[in-house]
């Protein structure tokens, strides 16, 4: 299994992963696709305004003919995200799924933009909780 977390901090390198991963999944806080701009202000103007304390919201574009998903994540009180892909390499038939968790909540929030390679096999799981209290539970 294979995990990459966090906006804040960076993982231990290891030669030529980083490079590889980000062609299936990266992720950036609080920016934006040029061409995604102004439909992101509106959602994000909405949702700031309409959501409830911990609610999450999305955000996607793709299109089939596209390489890459965009998914943009706000979860109303979150200044930073937990973003962690997963995935079993013995296993060639799961691509994956990428774990979202809001974290320290502040009044300052922020949203998080996800870029997938186009496959609708990996899944996107929002959670109240990081991964590290999900492996724990388990």
């Amino acid at each position: 299994m294979l995990l990459m977390t966090g906006c804040s901090g960076k993982e231990a390198n290891v030669p030529d992963l980083d490079n590889r991963m980000s062609k299936v999944f990266s992720y950036e806080l609080n920016q934006v696709e040029p061409e995604h701009s102004e439909q992101v202000r509106d959602w994000l103007a909405k949702a700031r305004q309409s959501g409830k304390e911990g609610q999450f919201f999305v955000h996607s574009f793709s299109n089939d003919t596209d390489e890459y998903v965009y998914n943009y994540v706000y979860k109303k009180g979150a200044s930073d995200y937990e973003v962690s892909f997963i995935y079993n390499p013995d296993d060639p038939r799961s691509k994956g799924s990428v774990h979202v968790s809001g974290i320290n909540h502040s009044a300052n929030d922020s949203f998080v933009k996800i870029k997938l390679i186009n496959d609708l096999s990996i899944l996107v799981n929002l959670s109240d909780d990081p991964i590290g209290k999900k492996l724990q539970d388990q």
